[in-house]
């Protein structure tokens, strides 16, 4: 991916999360995060009528937030900050998914909590949820 497509792929992810730099911060109520969730499945499935959902979790040993927003913008895919530390990270459907995660882990230093691949916002929610409260 070129340049420009870099840029409109972080202009995508900053115009997806809140201020603070997460669409669910720890900050944020149950019900608010839960809708800003709900609305960033929703726009990217508009886009993608198929794709994928990946939880990871970061660790101490994971590089920079900033840095690992790069690795996963470059390919496509949208990234939201979750309570807790935890990252979720929407694939377009077209990309392997399993290759995807095994790569970002390991040079990211992150853990997979939970992943999906599916044709419905709601089917990633309910498969999800226990990570996205």
């Amino acid at each position: 991916m070129g340049l420009l497509g870099k840029a409109i792929a972080k202009q995508k992810h900053s115009g997806s999360v809140a201020s603070d730099g997460g669409v669910a911060s720890s900050a944020a109520s149950g019900g608010a995060a839960s809708s800003a969730i709900r609305s960033f499945v929703n726009d990217f499935h508009h886009t993608n009528p198929q794709f994928h959902g990946i939880v990871f979790q970061k660790s101490e040993a994971s590089k920079s937030s900033e840095d690992i927003y790069d690795m996963i913008v470059c390919h496509g895919a949208t990234v939201a900050d979750l309570s807790g530390g935890n990252i979720f990270v929407l694939l377009p459907g077209a990309l392997d998914r399993e290759l995807f995660a095994h790569r970002l882990c390991h040079s990211a230093g992150l853990s997979i909590l939970s992943q999906v691949s599916v044709d419905s916002p709601v089917l990633a929610l309910e498969r999800l949820s226990p990570y996205l409260q």
